[in-house]
């Protein structure tokens, strides 16, 4: 049964200096994504890697990716977080990103 308070993290990832894109995205969903998949109370899981082709910015973009992954509560991300689990994948992700920001969301789905 769902608990009425869903959460979802969107997490802006910039990798590690030196690292292509291609290499990034490779890491990131071959390499970090099946320990992610390891939380038992997570509902879902998205990981969106920047394009280069149509972006509004110049230059370097300040992130290489986001993730969105969503819990029926605060009370079960902070679980995953603090699992054994949590704390393999919160490592592994330190160890090819340069930038980790959470942000915590109530998501609205329009359309």
């Amino acid at each position: 049964m769902a608990k009425a308070n869903p959460v979802k993290v969107i997490a802006f990832l910039k990798a590690k200096p030196g690292m292509s894109r291609a290499e990034f995205e490779k890491r990131w969903v071959a390499g970090h994504t099946p320990l992610t998949l390891k939380f038992k109370n997570m509902k879902g899981y998205r990981v969106n890697v920047a394009i280069d082709e149509f972006q509004d910015l110049q230059g370097e973009l300040p992130y290489d990716g986001t993730a969105e992954l969503w819990w029926d509560s605060l009370e079960d991300m902070h679980e995953d977080f603090a699992s054994a689990e949590g704390k393999i994948a919160g490592a592994d992700a330190d160890s090819f990103t340069a930038v980790r920001w959470h942000l915590y969301t109530r998501e609205h789905i329009i359309k």
